[in-house]
Parts: structure tokens; sequence; C-alpha cells
């Protein structure tokens, strides 16, 4: 193989050689030498050695870790389809850092009948002591980026210890200070984020927080959103913001949330009730997948469940009664006519603010703060009964085969009660129905149907069909009416 890389070189011209000259701007503040600097040397090489400079190349402030630089595969192309001679860098280390990428691109190089040169560092690799010493020019850069790397590695781990990010990022909602190297809540942006966590609890889409921030001047900070759009917000941007916790005063290293050192904006309670409220409208059931609006609320008033389809010969946009299936009913209602008649609901509650919904879901939310105490203590219980039982089976009391029975149960019942008392503290801090309606009704016509259906269940247990001719019956029952009808 090295003969036939020997037998590809070409033959010294009698021309002048073409050169072409790559610069790097290192990523490191500590070295990093300005791209004209490089360039003057490089041309000072080039015109000491009677070499013609046919094109310049730049990577600016790209870390030499990585092989995927425009620059430097330009670089490399120009040698290889011939149009160039010889690499002329300023110093060895700015071509890689990694011994790999180094390897192969001398061997490109080698094979494609060029060289290449530093104009600050001459080695004539021409001679076996002359490659050697560039393997050794090679093996210190990769040395010098392993080292640098590690003591970010150790000065990002300390500011973790002491309770900062990893870095002086800017966060929404806080200014950093640079001499005790920490961040402070802003006067000006720091209440709006809070509000934002509690608007978003209280019932409000993302949209609609979006659509409010960017229409009251509320911009994002540089490197946050979509580059171009002036700074504006966008849904996926602020569910970033919010799902930090940076504002709950916690850092994230390596996946794992942390106590940070800076004061946080928002207390525990909102934190938690943010997280619930945020799994809440995650898309996970098999109906939230449903392209129809009302899928798993629809009930027969016989009590059976109504599925989603296009049934009929015109197969238009249905619900039907799932007791079809064991022969005892089949009715049907018109997609269009129950979910009007939910919409007409929603603008009835939003547009009287006094009326029973507001009083009855003010009470809702009461129970619901009584019922996350209950299921608080029931929780404590439980862990309880399961420590008592670990205990007794270490100690030889339960065999473990009843102990893992035991275990098993108790685990399953935190479990459930843990998710009900999520479910309970988004409840109790929920706004009343007319607001959370008129919010609702506000987004409608841009929110995605799986978004506008998890809002409906903030406010809905189910719609009752009485399928009938001329026309079915249709009834909203809501949340704060009870338990649900069977």
């Amino acid at each position: 193989m090295a003969r036939e890389s020997r037998a590809k070189l070409r033959s010294v011209p009698a021309a002048p050689l073409r050169a072409v000259l790559y610069l790097r701007q290192s990523a490191h503040r500590e070295e990093s030498i300005s791209l004209e600097i490089q360039e003057s040397a490089g041309r000072e090489h080039c015109a000491r050695h009677g070499y013609d400079v046919v094109a310049v190349e730049a990577d600016p402030g790209i870390t030499g870790r990585t092989w995927k630089r425009p620059a430097v595969q330009r670089t490399m192309a120009w040698i290889e389809e011939g149009r160039a001679d010889v690499i002329v860098l300023w110093k060895w280390s700015r071509l890689s850092r990694q011994r790999r990428d180094w390897a192969i691109a001398v061997d490109l190089v080698d094979v494609a009948g060029g060289r290449i040169e530093s104009a600050t560092e001459p080695i004539d690799v021409a001679t076996a002591a002359g490659r050697f010493s560039r393997g050794v020019m090679a093996e210190m850069a990769a040395f010098e980026s392993e080292r640098i790397g590690e003591t970010w590695q150790e000065v990002h781990a300390r500011r973790v210890a002491s309770g900062r990010p990893a870095n002086g990022k800017p966060r929404w909602g806080y200014t950093y200070d640079t001499s005790r190297k920490i961040h402070l809540p802003d006067p000006e942006t720091g209440p709006v984020l809070a509000e934002l966590y509690r608007r978003y609890v209280a019932g409000e889409s993302v949209y609609l927080l979006v659509r409010w921030l960017n229409a009251n001047g509320h911009h994002t900070l540089d490197g946050y959103g979509v580059s171009g759009n002036g700074n504006r917000w966008s849904d996926r941007t602020l569910r970033r913001v919010l799902d930090s916790g940076f504002a709950a005063g916690l850092i994230t290293h390596r996946g794992e949330r942390l106590t940070g050192a800076h004061d946080a904006l928002i207390d525990a309670d909102l934190w938690e009730a943010y997280q619930a409220a945020r799994v809440g409208r995650r898309v996970t059931r098999s109906s939230e997948r449903s392209q129809y609006l009302l899928s798993g609320l629809v009930r027969c008033i016989c009590g059976a469940s109504m599925t989603a389809g296009q049934f009929g010969h015109a197969r238009t946009p249905k619900y039907r009664c799932k007791g079809h299936e064991t022969g005892l009913h089949s009715g049907y209602v018109t997609a269009t006519l129950v979910e009007g008649a939910v919409k007409d609901w929603l603008h009835e509650i939003a547009h009287d603010v006094d009326s029973a919904a507001s009083l009855a879901s003010r009470a809702h939310a009461r129970r619901e703060r009584t019922t996350a105490s209950t299921v608080s203590k029931q929780i404590a219980t439980a862990r309880e009964q399961l420590v008592h039982a670990t205990r007794s089976h270490v100690t030889g009391v339960i065999p473990e085969a009843a102990y893992l029975v035991v275990r098993d149960e108790l685990e399953q019942q935190i479990a459930a009660l843990e998710e009900r008392q999520r479910q309970s503290a988004v409840a109790s801090r929920r706004d009343t129905a007319p607001k959370v309606a008129a919010s609702l009704l506000a987004d409608w016509d841009i929110l995605p149907v799986e978004h506008r259906r998890g809002a409906l269940r903030d406010l809905i247990s189910n719609v009752q069909v009485a399928p009938g001719r001329p026309r079915s019956v249709v009834r909203v029952v809501p949340l704060w009416s009870g338990p649900d009808p069977q």
C-alpha cells in the first residue's frame, strides 16, 4: 500500500507550487489568534518559498476537535482534485487536534501527491526525522486539546458543585452578575416569567402565552429562538424555558436537576403543579391521538361510551354508541352536532363571569385542595407500611414470597396516589371555568385538536348524548358536577 501511495505522487512541476492557506480561529479564548495574523504569516511563508496562493479557506471560532468544518473540507478538496499542491497552516494544530483526523488528513494529502506545511513551525516532512517531528507536533496538539477539555470539565464541575450552571449563559427572567458569577432575578422579566407559570397552571395554553408575550414586546434572548425572527417567542422556545426549572431555583447537569445557588422566582408547589399540568396535557392516551375533538369524552345515555369514526353510507364523521357491539343499542350522533353543542356551552360559560359555573368551579378547586391533602396523608401511610414490611422481611418475620406481593401492591398503590395528588394539585390551581373557557375560545382556531381536547378535559367530565331523530339531545357534564354518571 505504501508503494502504491508513493507511485501516485506527482513530480514537482517547473511552475511555482500552488498553495491554499487554511486558517482556523480557535474556540478557546487563550489561544484564539486572529485570522488576519494567520493569513499574513501564511502569505509570508509562501513568498519565501515561491508559492502561488490560489485560495484562502477559514473556519472562524471552530474547535479543532471536530473534522466537520466547512473550510477544512474545502481545503482537502483543493489537494485531492489537483487544484493545489500544498496546504499552508499557521501552526500544525490549526488543521486538527484529533489524532485520528490528523492521520486521515496526512494520508489523503500524501496519496494525492501534495504536502502540508506550517508557516511558523518549519519541518521538512520529506525526511523520516521530519515526519517524526510532525507526528510529535500533532500529538502535542491532541494533548493540549485534552488538557483544555479536562480543565473546562473541572471548572464546570466546580460550578455545578456550588449550585451554579455549567456556564454563565443568559437566562430569561434573570441577569448575570459577572463579579459574583451568579444569575440574579431581573426586575422586569422575572415577574413575567413567574406569571407565565401561574397562567399555564391556571389553564392557559402555551400558544396563548406566546401570543401574549410577543404582543406585549417581551423578546427572547439571543440564541433562544429561531434566528432571523426578531427574537420573537415560539411555543417550542417557551416550553424549553419553562421546562428547564431554572425559575424554580434548579439547575440541570447531565439530565439531573439539582438545587441551584440562584434565587427562585416560583415556589416548589407551583413548580410541581406546572410539571403535573405539563404531563397532563401531553398526548398519552390512544383517544388523544384521534383526529376527533371529543374522543374519549362522549357517552350515550344508555351508559356506554361512544366512539368516533366515519359511519354510514355518506362516511360522515359521527360518534357511535359502543352498545352496538352487544346488540343493546346502536345510536349515532353527527360530530358537527355534538362538537357544536360543546362550543356553545363554552361560550355560555365564558361570557358569564358571575355564573353558577364560576362558583361551582371554585368549590371544585377547594375540594381538590382537600383531596390533595388527604391523598398526601395516604401516601405517607403507604410508605410507612412499605418500610415496615421491608424491615419485617429483613429480620425474617415475613418470607420473601409474601414480602414481594406486599411490596408490589404498596408500590402500585403509592404510584396511583401520587398521580391523583398531581391531578388534584393542578385542579386546585386552575382558573375559574369562565376564564379557562375564554382562554380556550380565544385560541380555538390555532390550537391542534389534541390540545383543544386536553383543555376541554380541564372543564368537562363527559358529554352525554341521547341519540334520536330528528335531532339528538346533547348535555355537557362539567367536572364540578360531581362523580361521573355511569
